[in-house]
């Protein structure tokens, strides 16, 4: 049998090869196909990295080596690029900056990180997984081994050092107090823990104290000015500061020229005086007090002198000595001085527990009056004493009482005095009047009816106390200072 194809005769054996040769192409297609599929399976896959900031790094390889190609692209980009290529995470300084080109062909990650942290000046250390990279000063406190050390504190307290350890110690370090012995654990790298050493005994040092002096008297008006106390405030042309004596009201001005009466330690006179500085109402009158009641002054000469100064108006019955407390408080800690009556008056409460029913109790409320002083005293470098004083002085008035219980009479004062080491201030102002009825008569004729008064003689005495206080702050010396030790754990 023969077929005719384009006037040409095919027989039947050489449409048999044709179908033979059709299925071994179809054979060998489907043999291709099966390869392709297979070597899929082995074949190094192509990622395409993401994109950051429409820059794409093309990556091509595995985790052992593999081909970069990267063309005017940010190095953070690229550095993250490799990271997720090497499934590392990753952690780059901010102060990481600039662009890179370049080409590697089949090279490590190692040598990739190697040449591109050194064109930019830059490091790097992985550790657990995580990829370090920024300035090289930096890493290379990533790279140090840890160190664990022990600090024993003897003044400071362990958990306020840790606050200002922060600035310090680097994100890998850490600060822990132990408040039971009053010490710090450190951990960090060995120059951070040179740096925290330096601080802390900086820190831990013995903080200074001061002793607080007061002498509370009650002194007749003369004895102030006999005593050459100071009041308000100016200068001297060769700029010795003094406070100037009362004059009276503030809107007074001294005179000219002054003799002080006894000053401790020093005499002569002020010549060309001026206005005050600081003026504080006060009075040299009694009753006639200024608008707060209270003068601050400062007292020239030696503290000895004015113990033997009271010690002397005391025997001539000018001042009674109140009383004479004495605390010693730390730099900058408040001190607190009370000097006065404290008593209990009688209340009586009544509570109405139902519509017909009420129960009353009694107790004892106490009443405080007196002095009472704040001071809190700060020292300079100069071994000057900066006086924070807040004086108050309350006196119960039985006259305005309110169910049994007396008003008070209160006066409150606020300032702050800068004196040498030693010196006194004084703080004065504050009057107590007394009248008395005075009686001389002859006995027998004084009682005659009518002619009696010819014999007698009836006087009022009118008497007038002024409360002085002295305050005088002295820095306690000590010896070497003891600093912070190292406990070796």
């Amino acid at each position: 049998m023969a077929l005719r194809r384009h006037n040409k005769l095919i027989t039947i054996y050489d449409l048999r090869f044709t179908i033979l040769n059709l299925k071994s192409k179809i054979v060998n297609l489907k043999f291709l196909l099966l390869l392709t599929a297979y070597c899929s399976l082995f074949t190094v896959p192509s990622i395409e990295a993401e994109t950051y900031n429409n820059i794409k790094a093309r990556i091509e390889g595995d985790t052992t080596t593999f081909t970069i190609e990267v063309k005017d692209a940010e190095v953070k980009d690229v550095l993250r690029a490799l990271a997720k290529q090497n499934n590392l995470n990753i952690i780059v300084g901010e102060d990481v900056t600039g662009k890179a080109t370049f080409s590697f062909d089949k090279i490590t990650l190692k040598d990739a990180l190697d040449i591109i942290t050194k064109a930019h000046g830059l490091n790097y250390v992985i550790q657990n997984n995580v990829l370090w990279i920024g300035k090289r000063e930096e890493i290379a406190k990533i790279g140090e081994d840890i160190i664990l050390e022990i600090i024993q504190l003897n003044y400071a307290k362990a958990g306020d050092v840790v606050t200002q350890l922060k600035g310090v110690l680097s994100e890998r370090g850490s600060a822990v107090p132990d408040t039971r012995k009053n010490s710090l654990i450190l951990r960090d790298v060995k120059k951070n823990l040179e740096d925290a050493r330096v601080l802390i005994k900086s820190l831990d040092t013995r903080t200074l104290q001061v002793v607080i002096e007061a002498r509370i008297i009650e002194a007749q008006s003369s004895f102030a000015r006999d005593l050459g106390v100071q009041w308000g405030g100016g200068y001297l042309s060769s700029g010795q500061d003094y406070f100037g004596s009362t004059f009276g009201s503030s809107s007074t001005a001294p005179p000219s020229t002054l003799t002080p009466s006894g000053f401790i330690g020093s005499g002569g006179q002020f010549s060309a005086q001026p206005n005050y500085a600081v003026s504080i109402p006060a009075s040299g009158t009694a009753g006639a007090l200024g608008a707060i009641g209270f003068s601050f002054g400062k007292l020239l000469g030696d503290p000895l002198l004015l113990d033997l100064r009271i010690s002397a108006g005391e025997r001539s019955g000018q001042l009674k000595i109140v009383s004479q407390p004495k605390v010693t408080t730390l730099n900058n800690v408040e001190a607190t001085i009370h000097s006065g009556l404290n008593f209990k008056v009688k209340t009586t409460t009544t509570t109405a527990t139902t519509t017909t029913t009420t129960t009353s109790g009694t107790g004892l409320e106490d009443i405080k009056t007196g002095i009472d002083l704040s001071v809190t005293p700060q020292i300079s470098a100069d071994e000057f004493i900066l006086l924070n004083i807040t004086a108050s002085k309350s006196d119960p008035d039985f006259s305005k009482s309110v169910d049994g219980i007396p008003g008070i009479s209160e006066k409150k004062a606020t300032t702050s005095v800068l004196v040498k080491d030693g010196e006194t201030t004084v703080i004065g102002g504050l009057y107590k009047s007394s009248t008395s009825d005075n009686t001389n008569a002859i006995p027998f004729l004084s009682k005659i009816p009518i002619l009696g008064w010819l014999f007698k003689s009836n006087s009022k005495v009118a008497d007038s106390e002024e409360l002085l206080v002295f305050i005088t702050p002295r820095i306690v010396k000590y010896g070497d200072e003891n600093s912070s030790k190292e406990v070796k754990p």
